[in-house]
């Protein structure tokens, strides 16, 4: 049997791996939860759960203001670390706050969207949908978004069996949570897109997910998906094509009766 590389296997689920290993929000995705505005429209954005500031930056890069909330400090350093690599037009457009969705750092009405990207099942939403209430403006765009396997590969399906022994977890993106449904209807779209990866990089993106690090097998976890890896790369490239889906949803405002979000 292969095994991986000790250095590999024995890296932590710490912020630097997420930031490394984690696939990253394109800025047609943002445009379209950010409520699609004119490019010379330029919003007060809460990035909410930002971790490490993935799409933080994307939306920064449309001209946006951001601010990145998160409860972790350590994955507000990383953001900051890496926003001292922007231009300085850019990261000017970042500010960065300790704090949880249940108690927003933010004062009332101050925010014309809010953001919240593979961090919603992580909150408490009845708390959480109060806070947002509060802090959105009048007419605010609210946009929630997951990247989701797509398992129409074999090799996909063979991995989920591996990290899923108990089979898949309930689909959080069959539709908009149900606290955030009371406040106006949503649409939904769909992004495919495809993340290109080493056999390495794949076990780093297994490492970072707290459903594989917490298990007490994680060694061995991580030895079986790099077997995986190996077989299912490409002959030629060394790399892994991994299919994913991003299932977004924002606040539909094409109707007045239901566009609006109600305080």
């Amino acid at each position: 049997m292969n095994q991986a590389p000790g250095p590999i296997l024995g890296v932590a689920n710490g912020a630097t791996l997420h930031n490394t290993v984690r696939p990253s929000w394109p800025e047609d995705v943002l445009s379209w939860l950010l409520g699609s505005p004119l490019p010379a429209t330029h919003l007060q954005v809460l990035d909410l759960g930002a971790g490490t500031g993935l799409g933080t930056r994307s939306a920064a890069a449309l001209g946006h203001t951001v601010i990145a909330v998160d409860s972790s400090e350590d994955m507000l350093a990383v953001l900051r670390k890496v926003n001292e690599e922007l231009p300085s037009s850019m990261s000017a457009r970042i500010s960065t706050a300790l704090g949880s969705a249940e108690h927003l750092p933010l004062e009332a009405n101050s925010v014309d969207a809010i953001m919240c990207l593979q961090a919603w099942h992580w909150v408490n939403p009845a708390l959480a949908v109060l806070e947002c209430d509060r802090v959105l403006r009048e007419r605010g765009m609210m946009g929630l978004a997951w990247h989701t396997w797509d398992r129409s590969k074999e090799w996909v399906q063979a991995l989920a069996a591996i990290v899923e022994p108990a089979g898949r977890a309930a689909d959080q993106t069959r539709s908009v949570p149900r606290v955030l449904a009371s406040r106006g209807s949503f649409e939904r779209q769909d992004f495919p897109f495809s993340y290109d990866m080493t056999v390495e990089q794949l076990l780093g993106l297994a490492s970072s997910w707290s459903f594989v690090n917490e298990r007490p097998d994680r060694d061995d976890v991580l030895a079986r998906i790099y077997q995986l890896g190996s077989s299912a790369a490409s002959a030629k490239t060394g790399l892994l094509s991994f299919p994913h889906v991003t299932a977004a949803f924002r606040l539909d405002r094409s109707g007045e009766s239901t566009a609006v979000w109600n305080r």
